[in-house]
């Protein structure tokens, strides 16, 4: 698992495990996220893995984890995610879901790509904590201020190992980073975050994603 340089780390809360007592709310509260998860973030799976079924796309999950890397359930309050994405082409077209976020808040689309992370832009999620993200890179290259996290751009072109990555936003409101000097690489790179420094980790890969890019269209 590679571990990026940004100065935060993923502090994420471990739940402690319920207790047995037959009738403990805690249980209780736990079986009705269970409810939740069944009857309306997997219809929303089973409805979007038919329609990507039809096209070809492969699939990976996401997972928010705890300490050790182990991830959370969802009806013990871990975030979850989705990508569908197309294993090879001019290039990487995705598509992504990640459900149990806080609402209306900025962050982070990561992607590791190989040995390098690109923070490739920043989203907000909407009033239910989701995120629905939509597009195709012809390049792996940053799109939001890393301050000296920078890393070059680098073409599809070829076989590549990608991981899918959702982290808060802790950057600036608006303006550049701050800690990167004018005239360095990424120096211009917008931040919109949401400004309290608190850049965890919320969803991290269960499987990673073999992509290869095969050239330009014509």
């Amino acid at each position: 698992m590679a571990t990026h340089t940004n100065p935060s780390t993923s502090n994420e809360f471990r739940p402690a495990p319920p207790s047995t007592t037959r009738f403990d709310p805690v249980r209780l509260i736990a079986l009705a996220g269970a409810l939740f998860w069944f009857i309306f973030v997997r219809s929303s799976y089973e409805q979007s893995e038919s329609v990507q079924s039809r096209t070809g796309m492969s699939r990976v999950t996401l997972a928010q984890k705890d300490a050790a890397f182990r991830p959370i359930p969802r009806a013990a309050g871990g975030a979850t995610g989705v990508v569908w994405y197309a294993h090879s082409g001019p290039a990487l077209q995705f598509i992504l879901r990640a459900y149990g976020l806080q609402p209306r808040r900025r962050y982070l689309l990561e992607i590791q790509a190989d040995d390098a992370i690109y923070s490739v832009a920043s989203h907000t999620s909407d009033a239910r904590g989701q995120l629905a993200i939509d597009t195709a890179l012809t390049r792996f290259a940053e799109g939001a201020c890393v301050g000296t996290n920078y890393d070059a751009p680098r073409p599809v072109e070829g076989p590549h190992r990608v991981k899918f990555w959702i982290k808060r936003d802790g950057n600036p409101t608006s303006g550049v980073s701050p800690s990167t000097k004018p005239g360095a690489p990424g120096a211009a790179l917008p931040c919109r975050g949401n400004g309290d420094g608190d850049y965890a980790y919320m969803l991290m890969e269960n499987e990673v994603a073999n992509f290869t890019g095969t050239g330009t269209t014509p």
